[in-house]
């Protein structure tokens, strides 16, 4: 694995609850034209893409027959991965590193007004014990969130600071779906989920499509004239049963984390920002505990001092993360592209000034069972 990668292009198709009158297709072709466009890359010069999505959306198996013309893979060397779209991309960069393409387009799509996302993530319950149970996203993040209150004796406060942070932020993203400026008691107000989550600390229902252009160094000047290299990559599951595991210790967090610092020849001191993706606002503190911005049990004591707000020492989800969109197979790309507007300088009015190294994390399975870490520099 020789060659350098860039990312050369994003592009969003705004979030919103339901999409009713757009067949996802169309979403995903009102995506990808805009961005090829933008970059000025003809559609033969597209080499290969990897789709991120699931066959459970529209009930039809090997789904990506169905989208990957969407894409424009007509006659292009096409793979798809059914995760989340971060996942994709590692896949999409060893295709470019290995020096097989120059161009390689990843796409995430989903909507979650067509299949919730609590019998989505119900799905990858063990069918005979657990699923019967009711354990989808919601419920695992709810006993997580318990144990990491009770282990490391943490206040009711913390997951709503961190939910009131992100929705502050998402007022000055366009393409976030929910922004407010709200309050810690505000948030603990709203409807409870299952506690400790409420609503505003959960991740909302979302329809829409993230698109992302990957290219060698070879040529990445020809598309972007400031292009956002891949620095790191790592990628780590832990025990399938969240009955196996101590739902309040990130070690697979770290393991990615450790993998992706390796690569990139960095610690989490030379990070100046990061888009951290968790199904509520307490997996997310969790989750910088794990990239090493702050220590086990740590992170609400850091956020409370304001090293994550804007202007801080680290910036967090400037975006407005996960709680402001959450586009299911697509969140990993939504922190992938934050990022990349972010070290271009093209963020507008949510600008982390002087950044030039960020980390994007991605999440799946139950109980932060499965995560990806990926470093991005200038």
């Amino acid at each position: 694995m020789a060659e350098k990668v860039a990312i050369v292009g994003v592009k969003e198709y705004k979030p919103a609850e339901a999409y009713p009158d757009t067949f996802y297709t169309q979403i995903i072709v009102d995506t990808v034209m805009p961005l090829l466009e933008e970059m000025n890359m003809p559609w033969e010069e597209m080499e290969s893409l990897v789709a991120a999505g699931c066959d459970m959306q529209d009930g039809r198996s090997i789904s990506n027959v169905f989208t990957v013309d969407a894409m424009g893979g007509f006659m292009k060397e096409e793979s798809k991965v059914e995760e989340d779209m971060a996942v994709a991309l590692i896949y999409a960069y060893m295709r470019v590193a290995s020096g097989r393409f120059q161009t390689c387009l990843v796409c995430g799509y989903g909507k979650g007004s067509e299949l919730h996302p609590h019998y989505f993530t119900g799905l990858q319950s063990e069918p005979v014990f657990m699923k019967p149970m009711g354990l989808d996203g919601l419920s695992t993040s709810a006993l997580q969130a318990t144990a990491y209150m009770s282990k490391y004796g943490i206040s009711r406060e913390a997951g709503a600071a961190m939910a009131a942070l992100d929705l502050r932020n998402a007022l000055k993203d366009p393409n976030a779906q929910r922004a407010m400026d709200v309050s810690v008691d505000e948030v603990l107000r709203s409807r409870e989920l299952a506690y400790p989550i409420t609503e505003l600390e959960y991740v909302p229902v979302s329809d829409g499509c993230v698109a992302v252009m990957l290219a060698s160094g070879e040529v990445a000047s020809k598309y972007a004239d400031k292009p956002v290299w891949i620095e790191g990559i790592g990628n780590c599951n832990d025990l399938f049963y969240p009955g196996h595991r101590d739902l309040a210790d990130t070690r697979c967090v770290k393991a990615a984390a450790e993998r992706a610092y390796k690569m990139a020849g960095v610690g989490a001191a030379d990070i100046q920002l990061a888009e951290v993706y968790g199904y509520s606002s307490w997996q997310e503190l969790m989750v910088l505990e794990g990239l090493g911005f702050a220590g086990d049990g740590g992170a609400p004591a850091a956020l409370e001092a304001g090293k994550f707000n804007p202007g801080g020492e680290l910036p967090v989800n400037t975006s407005g993360g996960a709680l402001s969109a959450n586009v299911w197979m697509a969140c990993g790309g939504a922190r992938v592209a934050e990022c990349f507007l972010q070290l271009r300088g093209e963020a507008g009015g949510r600008q982390v000034e002087g950044a030039t190294r960020a980390v994007a994390h991605a999440v799946s399975g139950l109980a932060l069972q499965s995560n990806t870490v990926i470093v991005l520099g200038r």
